[in-house]
């Protein structure tokens, strides 16, 4: 028997679906914890935030139902409780979320036999100069900052140490972990990274300077950014969440203490799914 804790963002996700996986679930005689945006005809234990799972003791896996901003909720939700987490692909492309609705019953199958592996990911975590007011401060995918007016360009300055990266006159800056070098880092150019690469990504968005290019550094080398525009404003974003920051916070961006878990069936790892995901490959040599 799992100990299973369900997430879904509220109301995305059709009940009939939701019903038939919390029905299939229980007959297997796993116990089941829900998120409270998960409704139920039948009761169960519900957690809501961080310090509520925590309470439902212990959990096997946790499981988002949605796509990759699903499970990065989901991640946000289990911090640092080192709960493996499994993502059930009911989006789009789904890099994280890699289970298939027609692949359900054979994963969970696969999941009490304990046919699969734990693949540890990276995490980072931001502050500032004055309290920032996240609801998580760590993050799974990346920060971006931006221009809060569409208009103007930033210069964003960014450090380690005593010593100067770059500034930037661009429309904004993505910091990515190699999870979120797949996001949006990579639809602005930068390079797609293995998840088990102790590295991160900055990736200028729409760089004024031709000569500008994404750059890889160590994961552990601790970063400073500075933002100077007309607005006096800047765009927060630090995975799901965004908020608004005065040019006079600095941001400090270091490794977290902890990483999170996913979960890997047989035949599923990082190079299946960017084929399948990219669609590399899909050349008639290649069959």
């Amino acid at each position: 028997m799992l100990s299973i804790a369900l997430y879904s963002r509220k109301y995305t996700e059709p009940q009939p679906f939701i019903d038939k996986l919390i029905s299939s679930l229980s007959q297997r005689g796993n116990r089941l914890f829900l998120h409270t945006n998960i409704l139920s005809k039948d009761s169960y234990v519900h957690f809501s935030d961080h310090e509520s799972l925590k309470e439902c003791g212990k959990i096997d896996f946790a499981v988002s139902i949605g796509g990759d901003g699903s499970f990065i909720d989901a991640a946000n939700i289990v911090g640092d409780l080192n709960i493996p987490l499994v993502g059930i692909n009911t989006g789009r492309i789904g890099f994280l979320s890699a289970i298939r609705k027609d692949d359900i019953e054979k994963c969970f199958d696969m999941l009490e036999r304990g046919e699969y592996v734990l693949e540890s990911r990276s995490l980072l975590h931001v502050d500032g100069s004055e309290d920032l007011n996240l609801n998580t401060q760590f993050i799974v995918n990346d920060i971006t900052v931006r221009s809060t007016d569409s208009d103007s360009i930033n210069a964003i300055t960014i450090s380690t140490g005593e010593q100067r990266i770059n500034t930037y006159w661009a429309d904004g800056l993505i910091v990515a972990t190699p999870t979120g070098s797949t996001a949006y880092s990579m639809s602005c150019g930068g390079p797609i990274l293995h998840p088990q690469t102790d590295v991160m990504v900055l990736t200028p968005i729409a760089s004024h300077s031709l000569s500008v290019r994404p750059l890889v550094i160590p994961a552990d080398q601790p970063l400073r950014i500075d933002v100077d525009g007309r607005g006096g404003k800047y765009s927060l974003c630090v995975d799901t969440q965004r908020i608004i920051v005065d040019n006079s916070v600095s941001l400090f961006i270091t490794k977290e203490k902890f990483s999170i878990s996913t979960v890997l069936f047989k035949n599923n790892n990082f190079y299946s799914t960017i084929r399948e995901k990219l669609l590399w490959g899909l050349d008639k040599r290649n069959n």
